[in-house]
């Protein structure tokens, strides 16, 4: 996983954030899937005959979930709303990091940010990206 590090980094620093990337951030940053642990099924008609639908089998698959990396479980994998906004969200992105030295990495990301936008010649006045850029010094100190 480490290898994947510095080229995840590159995708969080140069594209636009999406669901397939903060999914690539939370697994990086410990957070893993697997089936739930309270009881949803994936539930999917086997069928219809005659326009009634055939109901799926007793032993349908649990649905997949995120778990925390402290192995709580925190809802569909398939859900938007069950992953932290790691890219979008300040909030989300400096409680990712360790609380001993966050200051000293918030300052390290904005000077990224400032880089980046000097050799982009791109305006983000409202520091909308800057929460990809605390991401990034994250998983680059792991």
């Amino acid at each position: 996983m480490t290898d994947d590090i510095p080229a995840l980094i590159a995708r969080i620093t140069t594209r636009a954030p999406d669901r397939e990337l903060n999914a690539a951030v939370a697994r990086a940053l410990g957070w893993t899937t697997g089936p739930n642990t309270k009881g949803w099924k994936v539930v999917q008609p086997t069928g219809y005959i005659g326009g009634m639908v055939v109901p799926p089998r007793e032993d349908s698959a649990p649905a997949d979930a995120w778990f925390d990396p402290k192995g709580r479980e925190r809802g569909l994998a398939d859900k938007e709303d069950s992953l932290p906004a790691f890219l979008t969200s300040l909030d989300a992105a400096l409680g990712a990091a360790p609380f001993d030295g966050r200051a000293d990495l918030l300052r390290r990301a904005l000077d990224a940010h400032a880089r980046w936008l000097a050799e982009s010649g791109r305006d983000d006045a409202a520091l909308g990206r800057l929460p990809a850029f605390v991401v990034a010094e994250v998983l680059a100190a792991r």
